[in-house]
């Protein structure tokens, strides 16, 4: 082993560090304290320890210690690492930088951040990552946190990987998002992807998502952040304090962030109560079911298509009574007490009443 040995270095150029193939992007040290030259088996080792500063083309590189593997085209950092590549900075405890694929690891509390030119940022960090620069793409393993400040979505997961030019991510392991601050709609599933050029969320398996007091299950969602609206696929169902609802399909929308209304479709169940804490002992169903919401309740309610309807009343009415309607269409409408305060049918209507001077259950 041949080894040579440089103090303080200010300016220094190495004709074995110039020998890289002309396709790779050239090096150009900036500082080190301290430099060590090894001729090892071959292999041109270099240390530099001390304010690490460096660059290969244009990306920009910092550390406490680094090692150059000059035949091997493999750079290791270790100590507060911190990398710059256009709008995208990476800090991690260590990181190897891989010349020939362009590839960056990165180990030990790793942050990303990600600049747009609106000046919004969109940030992951996570114990393990990696940058690869010629494909534009970013993957992060355990405990990850992400973030976008622009669609104004966090999260966690345990896998993820961000396509930089396509706008396109991928959530796996345990994933969960939400979106929105006051009003935060909250996604969990299997599988979570992200397609920022269609402003669009793809939810798949076993999704669960809850806004304020409800909770929907289903097997797919679709949640379009422009257009403000979600589409719940695979026999959702929904639960809350007051009802609890299933369909084919469900459809939601809000207004900046706030549930304003939602449609089940085919196949429409709902079981609901009459009143607050009542048991929810009240059913209808029918093709179509619309929900309309003032600030986060049900304020009314329109079934339509074939509508077959039991309703009991509510246990502080003087007579109790037991309705069964069929019907074109049923609305209802809910106070702010979550009571109900009126019901009315039309087209088609027949129905049966039973009266009781005792409470009727279902």
């Amino acid at each position: 082993m041949k080894k040579i040995f440089f103090g303080s270095i200010c300016i220094l150029v190495f004709a074995v560090l110039s020998q890289a193939s002309q396709d790779l992007r050239p090096y150009r040290l900036i500082n080190s304290d301290r430099l060590n030259i090894d001729l090892i088996e071959e292999e041109y080792l270099t240390r530099l320890a001390g304010n690490v500063h460096f660059f290969y083309g244009e990306t920009e590189f910092f550390a406490d210690r680094a090692e150059i593997f000059e035949i091997q085209k493999i750079v290791r950092m270790f100590g507060n690492v911190k990398v710059f590549d256009d709008s995208l900075s990476l800090c991690s405890d260590q990181a190897e930088y891989h010349r020939l694929t362009e590839e960056i690891f990165l180990t030990g509390n790793v942050f990303i951040r990600e600049e747009h030119i609106d000046g919004s940022i969109r940030t992951f960090s996570a114990d393990r990552g990696n940058y690869q620069r010629t494909e534009q793409k970013i993957f992060a393993h355990k405990n990850i946190d992400f973030y976008d400040e622009r669609e104004n979505i966090s999260g966690q997961s345990n896998y993820l990987e961000y396509n930089l030019d396509t706008g396109y991510g991928l959530i796996l392991q345990s994933p969960k998002i939400s979106i929105g601050q006051e009003e935060t709609l909250i996604i969990s599933a299997e599988k979570i992807e992200h397609y920022r050029d269609y402003n669009r969320i793809a939810a798949s398996f076993n999704v669960v998502t809850e806004y304020d007091e409800y909770r929907i299950e289903s097997d797919f969602l679709l949640f379009f952040s422009e257009e403000e609206y979600a589409v719940f696929l695979g026999e959702p169902r929904l639960y809350s304090e007051m009802a609890d609802a299933s369909a084919e399909s469900f459809y939601i929308y809000f207004d900046d962030r706030k549930m304003k209304s939602a449609t089940l479709e085919r196949d429409s169940e709902m079981f609901f109560s009459s009143e607050k804490g009542g048991e929810k002992i009240n059913r209808v169903n029918s093709v179509m079911i619309d929900m309309f919401f003032e600030e986060g309740k049900i304020s009314k309610l329109h079934a339509y298509q074939n509508v077959r309807s039991t309703y009991i009343s509510s246990s502080t009415e003087k007579n109790s009574y037991k309705n069964y309607t069929e019907s074109d269409e049923l609305f209802a409408i809910i106070n702010n007490d979550s009571e109900i305060e009126s019901i009315s049918f039309s087209g088609r209507v027949k129905g049966t009443y039973l009266f009781s001077d005792k409470p009727l259950n279902q």
